[in-house]
């Protein structure tokens, strides 16, 4: 083998720091400050994007709301009116249980005139 080959070539090992990060430490204050009001900016950029959409879900929401307040009032509605029809049939079964009684009895009291008609038929005949 030649000399060439075995040379050794030394380097400077990886200390860990980001190549960038003497230049930051280089930037001056007034760069520094800017650099946090662009993150800060940024930062309240998503928090507004974050709020803008809680507030469409809440609108959403609020709409829903509404939408199910009036579904409830129509079903009270129809609820009330099938109550209404419910008591109203109650009472027209009471009335029929009447006139069944009612007819009953007239009835008994038809069968009872006809035999007291026919008695009074013999006693004539007598």
């Amino acid at each position: 083998m030649s000399k060439p080959d075995q040379t050794t070539i030394k380097i400077r090992a990886y200390d860990g720091k980001a190549a960038g990060g003497d230049a930051q430490s280089n930037l001056s204050e007034e760069q520094n400050n800017a650099l946090e009001l662009v993150k800060k900016t940024a930062q309240l950029q998503e928090e507004k994007n974050r709020s803008l959409e809680h507030l469409k879900a809440i609108e959403l929401l609020q709409e829903s709301l509404r939408q199910e307040q009036a579904r409830s009032a129509e079903m009270a509605r129809v609820n009330a009116a099938l109550e209404a029809q419910l008591k109203e049939l109650a009472g027209q079964e009471n009335s029929v249980k009447k006139v069944a009684g009612l007819e009953a009895k007239i009835k008994e009291l038809t069968e009872a005139l006809g035999r007291i008609s026919g008695i009074a038929a013999a006693g004539k005949a007598d």
